[in-house]
């Protein structure tokens, strides 16, 4: 029985508890402070209130006793203004009135007090404006009814109510401060001592961790010894595999052969047995016996030189070649051979450069490629064989240790056919491999112009996508005769700084479904200074973009499941008119318009391409203005 795994050791969980009410108590502390806060507003609002009280109390005092003053004295000087006096009542009533606003007894209390500051105020201007008439009797009567002192006492009454509920509540609210103090003392004092105590803990944990670490390291350092011992059996073994995988190899190379010559060897012997036979009787009818055999025997030279070029021992007899006109003259035999269910189109590029290669070899090498390609249409379907000039420079080459910077001829060879899944195509150009029927082919087409292209110092380079075609570029260094060479200054790479370069606020969304080259791009992007988000389908990148409405450039792969480049273009250009579109992938620029995938005028970057490349084109593509209609950026 499996023993269950311990997750959280002793240590860590009393650590973990020790924190929590370390928190815990840094919590109460903080919660005891801000009631003591609140509790020391609430008692400066209460003493604000009393104030309040008592000053409204002093100005109706004073009124009464200017009425006083000039009843004694009959000097005017003792009277203000009704205004006045209303005016500094009003002003006491709305401050106190604001003060008890959350005070449901007070604030009736409040209510009561304003009417009867009113009367009373009425009726010592109605005193004072008889008196100033002479008429001091009838002023005297009105003294004598006790009114005046009736209002006043009830006056006084609710001030001294109000005034006694504020010390009462003042009381309550200093005890509550009060015992927020006490409170939050005790909290600081018990948050010392766990801070204390943590830290006491927390050193003995230290120490008995850093003992266990002491152990672990003795630990390390012999499991180390036995990983390097280890490590050299399993290096010893992978060495005897990989010698076994070359002996396998091997024996799948030497078993194609003999299969082959076998074949071959049995079609000369059958037929110089029966020329034998035939000679002995003196019967006629040899021509086809010998046709036959001299056609085994040259069968056997084929698959003799094909083993030389994959194996690049080939002897070749390099010559200076016009490869557009080797293309041209090739067309007759190559439309005999395709058959008249391929269409054959041809793309020549002006001032091709020559290049010096064997031209019987690359005739044949060609003429492979079109024989796999017209293979993969069995239904029928278009071969484009185009070529152009072009240069792999360092940083390119970086990437591919087989490939020597420098100046190309391209020939590029696209067809519409089944294509081949990418676990296929790594194979593609091993010797005998072949998708092919039994009798079909012998596997060695493409690992012949493999072997015949780096043998001629240019390499070969694969991109095929399942349903949609497979196309293959063969690049050829480019010849530059002595007088020529004495003339050609030699262009050094660009570097770094003479990139045109991006900025962050400059967001790219790259839409490729092969991880590896979209993640591959996407370096490249960021590399140049852009922002990049990526997307691994276009349902994914329409999500994005009714997302975000900053991004100002897409670039997508041509070839993709479910939805292609062309409908997401036309899709993003159509949810966003301003966004600029790219189209990136390995078929020809020509190959993939013609075959209807893309409009002739798209942007579009063809792979491979090098860091330089994208530079320039992402710059050229973000500074183009216009209208975007129809997915066409």
């Amino acid at each position: 029985m499996a023993v269950a795994r311990k997750f959280l050791s002793v240590e860590t969980i009393s650590l973990i508890v020790a924190f929590a009410i370390l928190a815990f108590a840094g919590f109460v502390t903080a919660r005891t402070e801000q009631q003591r806060r609140e509790s020391g507003a609430w008692v400066r609002h209460t003493l604000m209130v009393e104030s309040a009280l008592y000053r409204l109390d002093g100005a109706i005092r004073r009124a009464e006793s200017e009425e006083r003053g000039y009843i004694i004295t009959r000097d005017p000087a003792y009277l203000r203004p009704k205004e006045d006096i209303s005016a500094q009542l009003e002003k006491g009533l709305a401050e106190i009135g604001a003060l008890v606003a959350d005070d449901e007894g007070q604030s009736d209390r409040l209510a009561q007090l304003r009417p009867l500051l009113t009367e009373r105020l009425d009726q010592l201007q109605r005193k004072i404006d008889l008196m100033r008439a002479g008429r001091f009797d009838e002023a005297a009567e009105i003294v004598r009814t006790g009114e005046g002192k009736a209002l006043t006492d009830r006056i006084d009454a609710l001030v001294a109510e109000m005034i006694a509920q504020e010390d009462a509540i003042h009381r309550r609210r200093d005890e509550q401060m009060a015992q927020a103090t006490d409170t939050l003392q005790t909290a600081i004092g018990s948050l010392i001592v766990l801070i204390a105590g943590v830290a006491v803990f927390a050193v003995l944990l230290a120490e008995k961790q850093l003992n266990a670490l002491r152990k672990s390291s003795e630990t390390l350092k012999h499991a180390y010894n036995e990983l390097i011992s280890e490590s050299t059996k399993r290096g010893s073994l992978e060495a005897q595999l990989r010698q076994s995988q070359k002996l396998e190899a091997l024996g799948h190379l030497a078993g194609g052969i003999a299969h082959d010559f076998n074949n071959m060897l049995g079609v000369i012997v059958s037929s110089l047995n029966i020329l034998r036979r035939k000679l002995r009787r003196n019967e006629g009818g040899l021509d086809p016996l010998i046709d036959s055999a001299m056609d085994g025997a040259d069968r056997a030279a084929g698959l003799v030189r094909r083993l030389l070029a994959f194996s690049r021992i080939q002897p070749l007899d390099p010559q200076p070649l016009d490869v557009n006109a080797l293309v041209n003259g090739m067309s007759a035999i190559l439309h005999r051979t395709l058959g008249a269910h391929i269409h054959l189109a041809t793309v020549l590029a002006p001032n091709l450069w020559p290049t010096k290669v064997d031209a019987n070899e690359l005739e044949s090498a060609i003429l492979n490629l079109a024989v796999n390609a017209r293979d993969a249409m069995p239904t029928g379907g278009q071969l484009t064989i185009e070529t152009a000039n072009t240069t792999l420079d360092e940083l390119y080459a970086d990437e591919r240790p087989q490939v020597r910077p420098g100046q190309y001829v391209l020939i590029a060879i696209s067809d519409t056919g089944v294509g081949m899944p990418p676990d296929v195509a790594a194979k593609a150009f091993d010797p005998f491999f072949t998708t092919k029927p039994i009798g079909k082919g012998t596997g060695l087409g493409l690992s012949q112009a493999h072997g015949f292209a780096t043998q001629s110092g240019g390499h070969i380079q694969i991109y095929s996508e399942v349903d949609r075609g497979t196309c293959l570029k063969l690049y050829l260094p480019r010849y530059i005769e002595a007088r020529e060479a004495e003339e050609a200054i030699p262009q050094p790479s660009p570097t770094e700084e003479e990139f045109p370069r991006g900025r962050p606020e400059e967001i790219v969304l790259i839409v490729e479904d092969d991880e590896s080259a979209r993640r591959a791009t996407a370096q490249g992007v960021r590399e140049l200074g852009y922002t990049v988000i990526e997307a691994d389908n276009g349902k994914a990148a329409i999500n994005i973009l009714r997302a975000r409405a900053d991004i100002a450039l897409m670039i997508t792969d041509v070839v993709m499941p479910e939805m292609d480049g062309a409908r997401l273009a036309r899709e993003a250009v159509f949810r966003r008119h301003a966004l600029h579109v790219m189209f990136i992938t390995g078929y020809s620029q020509h190959a993939i318009a013609r075959d209807g995938m893309l409009d002739p005028d798209v942007n579009l970057l063809t792979k491979p391409f090098t860091l330089a490349q994208l530079a320039r084109k992402i710059r050229a593509v973000l500074d183009a203005h216009g209208n975007l209609p129809n997915g066409k950026p």
